[in-house]
């Protein structure tokens, strides 16, 4: 269990100014993750900032001068909560302590030891979708659908949920969504919403089984010392009864249209078209094997209590030299007059070779960038002829040498562009951020006002009330990522003996129903709760959003929130009916 700071635990008041001036820099910090801003920055200040650029040469001089472009200011998921935490590190709010905690973590919790597992999976789960296996398993799947829509959009849902069990939602999200496109385009099917809708719902509910898919369960089992196995062992029956619940509101509710779920497709597949998608057979043989070796090491050693990250990073590091040694090869192999880097055999589905940085709204939630031009081999890049031996200038060169290795290791720069960096400072700005609310009390009287909650609804009131509280919280806290940092924390509390003298019912008397009804509402919220209201829910309905509009699809906030509610309330409801009973039959003499 996490270690209350001083003052943590206890009811300190919240009236003061440096408690108030927390909640609000906190809400704005959420608040940036739902409606991120741009603020224009001045031409006078571009231009001197330009010049002196020019002058220290970082830019060439040819940029001094061209016309200036727009540039701005990002408020977003990570600027907004950085300026907040140094905000309240300048006026004295936080100290060393706070950050320190936020950062490193206290008794249970481990910010560091959580994001180095989800990174080091996250490279195995995306190097191995490279491969092109995920792509292979869903033609392959959809090759055994026949000519029946509702066979193949059956299958197709049985197989999400699969993947997404195995190697998390956003692999699937990342290959599945892109394959889905082209799928419907190509048989005709218009609008894809059915299939693109099951398949966002699928992977976000499978991701609650394994501690490894998501991070929201990583902060989970560390807040409340859980075990791999029995994190899963109490999540899995309301999982499967969600998901077979969900199936018939999708096809015979929402999707019943024959629009939608034509009774008839016509998409001959042949096994040579199959087997195309595979472009790496060897790699994705060795990378299915290293994750699954890798997990079931996780969970064999989650119960001795043997730090994470040493099981998950050197797995990662060998699937990284893998990827290195792979890309050289290749290399040699390859024709020097061939303009195309590697696997050209590895297009996705739209085109796109497997090593191009695509532009799309990635874990990060940033466009990254496309490859310049001069990668391609349509401009090349101009030098001065009057001044030969002028020192070049250092972005040129920078950009060169990213180009040619992203030529020379197409693989890794195509995984180490789809890797969720950016949530590791967002992740730890939250940890702070919360970590200084429950320094200034505010956790605290979160934590009484749920204690009163469920003195008053029992174990029905611990597990409807936190279901409801987690998926409504997803959307307006920072995504499901800052929810669940928050109300871990306020369970912690509540379930923490320095709660005893601040509340009427002693934690050490806490019904153990109620407990693990709690914990594990959370965990189900924390997941379920990505496709609910918002697509800021998650991080992951950010990347759906974007790979869908790079392929052309609209899908507007309004029908988002149309269709997910009913799924996400059917979904919520059957896991938690399912989670009461399994609560009272694990502690029936409680």
């Amino acid at each position: 269990m996490l270690a209350l700071r001083s003052g943590a635990g206890n009811a300190t008041s919240v009236d003061t100014w440096p408690a108030i001036l927390t909640i609000i820099l906190f809400f704005l910090s959420n608040l940036a993750v739902i409606f991120p801003l741009r603020l224009p920055i001045p031409n006078n200040l571009l231009r001197h900032t330009r010049n002196v650029l020019t002058l220290v040469r970082i830019l060439p001089e040819r940029h001094r001068q061209a016309p200036l472009k727009p540039r701005y200011i990002p408020l977003n998921f990570i600027t907004v909560p950085l300026i907040s935490v140094l905000l309240l590190l300048a006026v004295g709010v936080f100290d060393k302590g706070t950050v320190h905690d936020g950062i490193v973590g206290t008794g249970g919790v481990s910010p560091l030891n959580i994001m180095a597992l989800f990174i080091s999976l996250a490279y195995i789960s995306i190097s191995l979708d490279a491969t092109g296996l995920l792509r292979f398993l869903a033609f392959w799947v959809a090759s055994k659908g026949g000519s029946s829509g509702c066979r193949l959009f059956t299958y197709l849902y049985v197989f999400f949920l699969i993947c997404g069990l195995i190697v998390g939602n956003d692999p699937v999200i990342l290959s599945g969504t892109a394959f889905l496109a082209y799928f419907t385009r190509a048989a005709g099917i218009t609008p894809p919403t059915a299939w693109i809708f099951s398949q966002f719902a699928a992977a976000n509910m499978a991701s609650v089984v394994l501690v490894s898919s998501n991070p929201t369960n990583l902060v989970l089992s560390g807040a409340f010392s859980l075990s791999f196995l029995s994190y899963a062992a109490h999540v899995v029956l309301p999982f499967l009864a969600a998901a077979t619940c969900v199936f018939p509101v999708l096809l015979f509710g929402l999707f019943r249209s024959p629009t939608l779920v034509p009774p008839h497709i016509d998409v001959a597949l042949s096994p040579e078209e199959v087997r195309a998608a595979l472009v790496d057979p060897s790699g994705a043989v060795f990378g299915a094997v290293l994750l699954g070796i890798t997990l079931a090491v996780l969970v064999g050693l989650s119960t001795i209590g043997v730090p994470v990250w040493m099981v998950t990073v050197p797995p990662a590091v060998v699937m990284l030299l893998r990827d290195v040694r792979y890309d050289w090869s290749r290399r040699r192999l390859q024709s020097p007059a061939s303009p195309v880097p590697e696997h050209e055999d590895g297009e996705d589905l739209d085109g796109h070779t497997r090593g191009r940085q695509i532009r799309t709204t990635s874990y990060e939630l940033q466009e990254l960038e496309s490859v310049p031009p001069s990668a391609t081999g349509t401009s090349t890049p101009r030098s001065s002829p009057t001044s030969p031996k002028r020192r070049r200038a250092l972005l040129p060169r920078l950009q060169r040498i990213r180009v040619q290795l992203a030529k020379t290791f197409p693989t890794v720069a195509h995984v180490g562009a789809r890797l969720p960096v950016a949530l590791l400072p967002f992740a730890f700005l939250m940890f702070v951020l919360v970590q200084g609310l429950a320094a200034q009390g505010w956790v605290a009287l979160f934590a009484r006002w749920w204690a009163a909650w469920v003195r008053r609804t029992g174990v029905l009131g611990a597990v409807g009330g936190m279901g409801f509280l987690s998926c409504l919280m997803c959307n307006f806290c920072g995504t499901n990522i800052g929810a669940t940092i928050l109300l871990a924390r306020v369970l912690q509390i509540w379930l923490s003996p320095d709660a005893a003298s601040s509340s009427a019912s002693p934690p050490s008397t806490v019904d153990p129903r109620e407990r693990d009804g709690a914990i594990y509402a959370l965990a189900l919220g924390s997941n379920f709760g990505a496709c609910t209201l918002t697509f800021s829910a998650s991080l992951a309905g950010l990347l759906w959003r974007g790979i869908l509009r790079q392929k052309g699809v609209r899908v507007r906030a309004r029908e988002f929130l149309l269709l997910n509610l009913p799924i996400s309330g059917v979904a919520m409801l059957v896991g938690c009916v399912v989670l009461v009973g399994q609560v009272y039959v694990e502690h029936k003499h409680a």
